[in-house]
């Protein structure tokens, strides 16, 4: 799945342009129920990759996309960090000395952020940064699709009850998974 951001054309700043291509690892993912670890790649449509697989049901329902980006820190954690004597170094470079915060994941933090909060602020929004979704990508644009046909609708043969010698497999079957179904 691809996930759509914002509403309009383009859809990213400029400043994104040189992390298309790029991964973004180690980070949780939160759409509803779904609360999965996974990476994902920038691209210029979206966002695309395994932990979006993982999350596409929940957004698919509704839920807002949200990202940890310091998984294995609490928010205490990167406050205690953020908190730290900066001297002249810019919010930035501070982000980058004290969390290690430097390449994609500071361009999405900076994509979605601006302007910056408060680093009183700063600190939860870094553990729950809301990914503006417009929409999934079109089934003819998509990697991989959901949906297909109710395991109900067929006999432990695979046999559609409906159109009887009609056999159904694998991704034709609804079952949520990375390759579609």
């Amino acid at each position: 799945y691809t996930l759509s951001l914002h509403d309009a054309l383009p859809i990213w700043s400029h400043h994104m342009r040189p992390f298309f291509g790029q991964p973004v690892k180690g980070v949780a993912l939160n759409a509803g129920d779904l609360t999965p670890r996974g990476e994902f790649t920038v691209s210029s449509r979206g966002l695309e990759g395994g932990g979006i697989y993982l999350v596409s049901r929940g957004v698919r329902e509704g839920a807002p996309l949200i990202l940890d980006l310091f998984p294995d820190m609490s928010e205490d954690d990167i406050a205690t960090r953020l908190n730290r004597t900066r001297g002249k170094a810019s919010l930035s470079n501070h982000l980058r000395k004290v969390l290690k915060l430097d390449g994609v994941r500071r361009a999405l933090v900076q994509e979605w952020l601006r302007p910056m909060p408060a680093v009183d602020v700063l600190a939860k929004s870094l553990k729950s940064l809301n990914v503006p979704v417009s929409d999934l990508r079109l089934m003819d644009e998509a990697i991989s699709t959901a949906g297909g046909v109710r395991r109900d609708q067929v006999n432990d043969g695979l046999m559609l009850l409906d159109r009887p010698g009609v056999f159904v497999a694998g991704e034709m079957l609804d079952w949520e998974a990375p390759t579609g179904g």
